[in-house]
């Protein structure tokens, strides 16, 4: 008698760095989270290289590679951006993983949670028995309000009509009902929510959050508007000594303007 396996499914994370020092120390806070986090075996974890002009990301993403034997390395033939790259690349992950139950969509200045995507999974399957379906995530960004809530057996989850991309669990009919990504001049996931929405399908947030964004550590944030509030977890003593750093520096640059401002009639 044979058993049958599950499907193998895939976790895919854009990487891109430009020649800022911070590009590569979020990077390298984030990628590592991901892979020490106790992924279920039939994840696979694909890095897409968009064509980094960073020299130190090729070496360090191959270098991931050859320690963990669950992660591929794509790299786009060109610098193909957030939105083309989603229409590219997914599309050649569903090719690549043809009976993947479902998608998970990453970004690369994410922390995780030991266990968080067997905590979504489980959040998805408890949904999918009351006959809730949507996209799901591990975060709950509170700059995107939620729109009503619903308790599942062992979690309430969020009902919400936007939240950005930077986790994503689609289930396999949810992508085949809404269809694929595509590049339409506005942010990917600004336009598949739009989709979603005309399906009557929400974003469905944890809560609590099982991922934290790094925030103003990442790529394009300049202060926690896409932090969690609700993180289960801590964030070391690299990420709080940063927020000590930030915080001192914003309020020196408040005095500064002050004074500034108030020494400019004399010296006028």
């Amino acid at each position: 008698m044979s058993t049958s396996q599950p499907a193998l499914f895939p976790i895919m994370i854009k990487v891109w760095a430009g020649k800022e020092k911070y590009d590569l120390r979020y990077i390298r806070r984030s990628l590592p989270s991901l892979l020490n986090s106790g992924l279920p075996a039939e994840a696979r974890v694909i890095f897409v290289n968009d064509v980094s002009p960073n020299p130190l990301i090729a070496p360090y993403l191959d270098d991931l590679a050859r320690k963990y034997p669950n992660v591929e390395i794509w790299t786009n033939p060109e610098r193909l951006g957030p939105n083309k790259g989603q229409e590219y690349n997914f599309a050649k992950l569903v090719e690549r993983f043809p009976d993947a139950p479902y998608f998970v969509n990453c970004d690369d200045d994410i922390i995780y949670h030991t266990g968080w995507l067997q905590r979504l999974i489980h959040t998805y399957r408890e949904a999918t028995e009351t006959g809730l379906r949507g996209v799901f995530t591990a975060i709950n960004v509170p700059i995107r309000p939620s729109t009503g809530s619903v308790q599942l057996p062992t979690t309430e989850v969020l009902l919400k009509e936007r939240q950005f991309a930077l986790n994503w669990f689609i289930p396999r009919d949810v992508y085949d009902q809404v269809g694929p990504f595509v590049d339409a001049g506005i942010a990917y996931d600004t336009e598949y929510c739009r989709r979603l929405a005309a399906k009557n399908l929400p974003v469905i947030c944890m809560k609590p959050s099982y991922v934290q964004n790094i925030g103003y550590h990442g790529a394009y944030q300049d202060g926690e508007l896409y932090t969690a509030k609700d993180y289960v977890g801590r964030r070391d003593l690299y990420l709080r000594s940063r927020d000590v750093w930030y915080f001192a520096k914003r309020r020196f640059m408040t005095v500064a303007r002050a004074i500034k401002h108030t020494l400019l009639p004399a010296t006028a």
